[in-house]
């Protein structure tokens, strides 16, 4: 390359120094146990927070939870949310969606009267919601771009005084179910930023680019989401909402075989062909865009509907179902304060039952049995790997 060339200038003036991996490693260490200090953050359903997750979801983590419902993905994260707000585990946090306003503020709504349980006095509900809406910004978008610009205003430094921006109005209490754009205090940091309908996103962004400038654009905004979660002062908890795809019914819409699921990306409920297992109990759904939408997550949760009984298998589509919460991928494992990295537990094919009960997550199961036959595990009458 030409030493004069606007390339060759740039990387000059713009040179790092390699910083020796033992510093690297250092920083790490301390963002991390400054994370457990602060604690966990927990959905309020022990099968997910102590069965699947082993205490919680980590602060300054990207997290994907793709589900074959995709309002089920949506009622995990605010389900998350309501509870630390109602906690004080949060103090803020961003919605950024491509769906209606207002159908993110129902959901939005019923998670926090969900997460005040018993609470009678409507006038003191109402004001507690109210309350935690005004912590909560909301940002409609229509593409990754717009994505990009509600990301960009976290990194952007305010210039003093900070201008009020309106609260978000309980939408029950009137017929402007839009509702205003609310916004965290301005001298602080969301704790917590929701992505939802991912997949909707990204088929925006490979239906209007090259491919070659989509996976680009997917994987700079990969490492800005990274970058946040940990350079943020608040170390935000990133959830990226996504949907899953049959094979089943890829092939029969492209009238080919589907390509074979690859092993981080299948339920333990979706083992290979083998002689003798059912096809009926086979779970067939992957995570919508597969590896790619893997590749920028700390840790990628599936969440699939099985048949909660033999019963209910023989029974087709009109038996009972339970949602299947598990792990696929765990890069980052369980990090205990003071521990060696060689002993950290890693939730990889962990899994739980729950079900959805008046708005919220529940365990399927009052009870956990568990049976050992050899190296098969039984619990609740399902099978398949479990740690």
């Amino acid at each position: 390359m030409d030493a004069s060339s606007p390339q060759a200038t740039s990387r000059t003036a713009f040179a790092l120094e390699p910083i020796p991996a033992n510093i690297i490693a250092s920083n790490e260490i301390k963002r991390r146990d400054v994370n457990i200090d602060a604690g966990r953050l927990c959905v309020g359903c022990s099968e997910i927070d102590d069965q699947v997750l082993l205490g919680g979801f980590e602060r300054g983590a990207v997290v994907g939870v793709s589900s074959e419902v995709e309002s089920f993905a949506v009622k995990l994260a605010l389900q998350t949310l309501a509870r630390g707000l109602h906690d004080g585990a949060l103090h803020n946090a961003l919605i950024i969606t491509p769906r209606p306003r207002a159908e993110v503020l129902l959901a939005l709504r019923d998670a926090l009267t969900a997460a005040l349980g018993t609470m009678t006095d409507a006038n003191a509900r109402k004001e507690a919601i109210r309350g935690y809406m005004d912590k909560i910004q909301l940002a409609g978008v229509f593409d990754m771009d717009g994505a990009w610009e509600a990301l960009a205003e976290l990194d952007r430094p305010v210039p003093p005084p900070a201008v009020p921006t309106p609260e978000i109005d309980d939408s029950q209490d009137d017929d402007n179910d839009d509702g205003d754009e609310g916004a965290p205090s301005p001298d602080r940091s969301p704790d917590m930023i929701i992505i939802t309908h991912t997949g909707v996103l990204l088929t925006s962004l490979f239906m209007h680019r090259s491919s070659s400038a989509a996976h680009t654009t997917w994987q700079l905004l990969s490492s800005h989401l990274r970058y946040l979660a940990r350079t943020l002062p608040s170390s935000p908890l990133i959830f990226l909402l996504n949907s899953t795809s049959s094979p089943e019914v890829e092939r029969g819409a492209h009238h080919t075989q589907p390509a074979q699921v690859d092993q981080t990306q299948r339920s333990v409920f979706n083992p290979p062909t083998i002689p003798g297992y059912s096809t009926l109990l086979a779970r067939r759904n992957k995570p919508t865009f597969g590896l790619v939408f893997a590749q920028m997550l700390d840790l990628h949760v599936l969440c699939t509907n099985v048949p909660r009984t033999v019963a209910d298998v023989e029974r087709g589509p009109t038996g009972s179902t339970v949602t299947i919460v598990e792990v696929l991928l765990d890069d980052m494992g369980v990090w205990e304060k003071g521990r060696d990295g060689k002993d950290r537990n890693h939730r990889e094919q962990r899994w739980g039952a729950v079900d959805l009960k008046e708005g919220h997550l529940v365990n399927a199961f009052g009870k956990r049995e568990e049976k050992i036959y050899g190296d098969l595990r039984l619990a609740a009458g399902f099978g398949g790997p479990r740690v």
